[in-house]
């Protein structure tokens, strides 16, 4: 049984469950894309400069994490050697109290039908960071509602033919590009358009679904995204107005990327599917590592598995916030969605540092 933790209590690896059983070099290989990064750092820099004083105090600096990042590149490609190899150079720390809840949640890569030109069911532009907008921000003034953009496109004041990157058939494939950051499209001749996150308007994140349980539309304990857009799909007049109570909006920009990798998350390497968390960046940096135990859902059916896996800190996002609060990159998929759209488990994060920064 695994032992009560306090606040930042250096662990065991015999105190993580699940630990020996773990595919960790497929965890070594997206730890590598983030070593690339922490690598090219002044030695006495932070792992990232978003995060808070006292957190960077305790996950060190770039040089603290230098000799590790050095010795990734040289373990060989198996999962036994991948485990020595984090065994060796890391210590597992706990943060957060013993009464902390943990939440952690999915999130995935989602796909959608469009077309390149304003036509037919495609009448739902994806945007690119229009340069007004840029303007404003370098200004320090707002930048305006999600409601007020939509306004400014149906009224031409924002100019959606010069910005639109792509036109989408479902305006809820839209707006769930937008929470998700990323997607692809597939268009008419074949060809698919990768999406990436660009830029955001700071405004506050509403969940509609904790909008639609307001309205009592779903129960709380029923929301997913899979109710949700059952919702949407049945109550089509409301879907603008449902929508709308969103203040947040995202641009995007056109990948020239591999099909095969994912899409690049907020420490710009490309996302690996089961290994990337997303976490809050203000308490732990981009480029850590974190032992994971929770569970997931089990795609299309009601019942759900331990997932105990080596993660990599890659990506962030406006509703992950807490010590103890992570989202899972599912990668791309009718699976992918399955899992994303109805994870929102119990479960505990553990850091992994550098075992010469835990001795100090």
């Amino acid at each position: 049984m695994t032992r009560q933790v306090g606040p930042n209590l250096s662990l065991s690896f015999k105190d993580l469950n699940g630990w020996s059983a773990d595919g960790q070099s497929a965890a070594l290989a997206a730890f590598r894309r983030s070593c690339a990064r922490i690598l090219k750092l002044n030695p006495d820099a932070p792992l990232d400069t978003k995060t808070s004083a006292q957190a960077n105090r305790a996950y060190g600096r770039a040089g603290d994490w230098a000799e590790a990042c050095a010795a990734a590149n040289h373990v060989a490609a198996s999962d036994d050697a991948a485990r020595i190899y984090f065994e060796a150079y890391f210590t597992p720390v706990y943060f957060g109290s013993a009464t902390d809840n943990g939440l952690f949640t999915g999130y995935y890569e989602p796909e959608m039908d469009g077309a390149l030109s304003q036509g037919g069911r495609y009448q739902t532009p994806v945007l690119a960071f229009p340069p007004e907008y840029a303007a404003m921000r370098a200004a320090g003034r707002p930048i305006p509602t999600r409601s007020q953009i939509e306004d400014a496109i149906v009224d031409g004041s924002l100019d959606a033919r010069r910005l639109a990157l792509v036109w989408l058939a479902d305006p809820v494939d839209a707006f769930f590009l937008h929470v998700q950051g990323s997607g692809r499209v597939r268009l008419a001749d074949g060809r698919v358009m990768r999406l990436a996150f660009a830029a955001k308007n700071q405004r506050d994140y509403t969940s509609i679904g904790k909008v639609l349980i307001e309205k009592g539309a779903i129960p709380r304990d029923e929301v997913s995204m899979q109710t949700i857009r059952a919702w949407l799909a049945a109550h089509p007049a409301e879907v603008s107005s449902i929508l709308r109570r969103n203040d947040s909006y995202i641009f995007f920009n056109a990948l020239n990327s591999d099909i095969s990798l994912g899409p690049p998350g907020a420490e710009g390497v490309p996302l690996t599917p089961e290994r990337s968390l997303a976490i809050d960046r203000s308490l732990h940096p981009l480029g850590s590592l974190f032992w994971l135990e929770t569970t997931a859902p089990v795609p299309h059916r009601d019942n759900v598995r331990p997932f105990r896996q080596l993660m990599v800190a890659q990506d962030t996002g406006t509703a992950i916030r807490g010590d103890q609060r992570g989202d899972v990159f599912w990668g791309p998929g009718a699976d992918a969605a399955e899992i994303a759209g109805r994870m929102k488990q119990p479960g505990r994060l553990i850091a992994l540092l550098p075992r010469k920064l835990v001795r100090r």
